[in-house]
């Protein structure tokens, strides 16, 4: 298969902001990342669309193709929307590398819009447990999102001894690189160890700072085939290697409970594609939501033995400067939660650091990272690599 590359990409900083329109959003966005590819805008062949949760009106509208007709794209072949939750992003790039390798287009568009601020909290509190929970076997009983991820939480840190201090440290580390980052919904608000231990209980052993916060953002990908890349492209990112692992959609019949064998099948793969070693990935970009995912995922992969993942945080290793940098825009818990978008803002992260363009959150000698994402409640783990 011929590869593809990130030749262009746009994002909004996430934040609270209901007078900012999804429409507004839509336009610095899309016409963002056009213009930060360098190519005009009737280059564009392909819009793949990741769904906005939660925003029937706004996934119909894109889904019926009323952005590339809003915003003048000329030539246009095809407008589709994909929807696998978190693992939408990575869904609309694997579909954009379809196109392009199968000769329809040679530049596709991926875009995402959210605005959940205007909605009223107890709809997104019903839409986002309803949505990964079992509406027969969990939802009746009081099952939520943040219900679900204590539970199994809980389970971790039983398993392996971890503490509830060694479990805060990781949210310590994800708030570390998002106080650095001016598009995260929490610059310059670092919590240390300590605050996240006193913040507000919210389901054992998860406190408030280790949840969630929904929030409204936006970003944009611009996806080109090879041939086209090294002609109009100075610095684009290319995709190595690719794996993915499904899980299942009912977190309590799960045998994968902390999701580790999806990441080591997922990134198995995607080693093998790349011909790569875990040992050459610089960075390692992990969406998991909640911060148990990060102590599995270098459990997974061999970075520490398993079980130690915690204390791994707790050592300052995945910090700016430490051995094994992790999740560099600090995960939904350390930037804001944008419904699908979270994956979207990591792969523009992706981006940024592979172009030297992160700013105070800059891996230096960066060359490689390991890109994982995940849908629903953790149905499964997709891991893409991408090298300079």
């Amino acid at each position: 298969m011929g590869k593809i590359a990130i030749i262009g990409y746009h994002e909004v900083p996430t934040q609270i902001n209901p007078e900012r329109t999804r429409w507004d959003i839509a336009e610095e966005v899309i016409l963002g990342a056009v213009k930060n590819a360098g190519i005009d805008k009737d280059d564009v062949q392909g819009f793949i669309n990741v769904a906005p949760q939660a925003q029937p009106d706004l996934i119909s509208q894109t889904a019926f193709g009323l952005l590339p007709e809003h915003f003048g794209f000329k030539n246009v072949k095809d407008n589709v929307i994909c929807n696998a939750g978190g693992a939408s992003t990575t869904n609309c790039v694997r579909m954009a590398e379809q196109w392009i390798t199968s000769g329809m287009c040679e530049v596709v568009l991926v875009p995402h819009i959210t605005v959940q601020s205007d909605i009223p909290a107890e709809d997104l509190i019903t839409f986002f447990a309803k949505a990964p929970m079992h509406q027969e076997w969990e939802f009746p009983f009081g099952m939520t999102f943040n219900g679900a991820m204590a539970l199994i939480t809980q389970r971790y840190m039983h398993e392996t001894n971890s503490t509830e201090e060694e479990v805060a440290s990781i949210t310590h580390a994800l708030r570390d690189w998002g106080a650095r980052d001016p598009y995260s919904l929490f610059h310059n608000k670092p919590k240390s160890t300590e605050d996240v231990m006193g913040a507000r209980m919210i389901s054992t052993p998860l406190k408030s700072v280790e949840c969630n916060m929904l929030a409204d953002g936006g970003g944009c990908l611009v996806i080109a085939s090879e041939e086209y890349a090294k002609k109009h492209c100075k610095n684009p990112v290319w995709k190595l290697g690719h794996g993915s692992d499904f899980l299942g959609g009912t977190p309590i019949v799960r045998e994968d409970i902390f999701w580790r064998e999806g990441y080591r099948k997922s990134c198995g793969e995607a080693l093998a594609q790349a011909n790569l070693s875990v040992e050459d990935i610089d960075i390692h970009e992990i969406y998991g939501a909640y911060p148990f995912t990060q102590a599995s995922y270098l459990e997974a992969n061999g970075i520490c033995e398993p079980g130690e993942g915690a204390r791994y945080h707790a050592a300052g290793h995945t910090k700016l400067g430490g051995k094994t940098p992790c999740t560099t825009i600090g995960d939904a818990t350390g930037r804001g939660h944008t419904g699908s978008g979270v994956s979207m803002a990591f792969y523009c992260q992706v981006a940024r650091q592979l172009r030297g363009e992160a700013g105070a959150n800059q891996v230096e000698g960066a060359e490689k990272v390991m890109m994982v994402t995940s849908g629903g409640s953790g149905m499964n783990t997709l891991a893409t690599i991408w090298g300079k």
